[in-house]
């Protein structure tokens, strides 16, 4: 196995988390849809540092990034909401839910094309903003879910400067 393959089948470990959550919601088992999205962002901490480690960042490894972090931090969390919380509220549940994935892929490409080398993130991470929606799902109300949902989309998209916690554990391991 190459080097270069490691942090792509972590990567891709990632994307089947998201998908997995996504037919757990379908069956109804929640907790296991949360189980693997909590996985997916194990996933998505090591890939790019051990890319990193290994020397083997990449465009393509960007992209497949991004490509995994929509599914398991967009898709899924936004599905998982919308179905143990929100359904009920009909169309606008499902415009709330949506919306959040479009923002989510909005923030994944903005990050792609003219972010990943910036100290800061501009915008709220989307695995920071799935954790706070299965935080906020699993806890708090449906009305105050919803609100939230529009705030985590807005703040995806958002030019809100947010510390590079990569950048500044990258810059720490260069000075050992």
């Amino acid at each position: 196995m190459s080097k270069t393959a490691i942090p792509a089948i972590l990567t891709i470990s990632n994307f089947v988390c998201g998908t997995l959550s996504i037919f757990a919601v379908l069956e109804e088992n929640f907790s296991a849809a949360i189980g693997f999205i909590l996985f997916g962002l194990l996933f998505d901490l090591f890939d790019g540092r051990i890319a990193r480690k290994l020397g083997t960042v990449s465009e393509f490894g960007k992209e497949l990034d991004s490509f995994s972090d929509l599914v398991t931090f967009g898709i899924a969390p936004a599905l998982f909401t919308y179905h143990v919380l929100l359904s009920d509220f009909g169309q606008i549940a499902l415009f709330l839910a949506v919306s959040y994935n479009v923002c989510a892929l909005l923030r994944l490409a903005r990050f792609n094309t003219t972010q990943s080398e910036l100290p800061t993130f501009i915008g709220l991470p989307v695995p920071a903003a799935a954790v706070i929606l299965l935080l906020t799902t699993i806890f708090l109300s449906p009305m105050f879910v919803a609100g939230i949902m529009c705030l985590l989309s807005y703040l995806m998209i958002s030019h809100v400067k947010i510390p590079h916690a990569k950048k500044i554990s990258t810059e720490k391991e260069q000075t050992i």
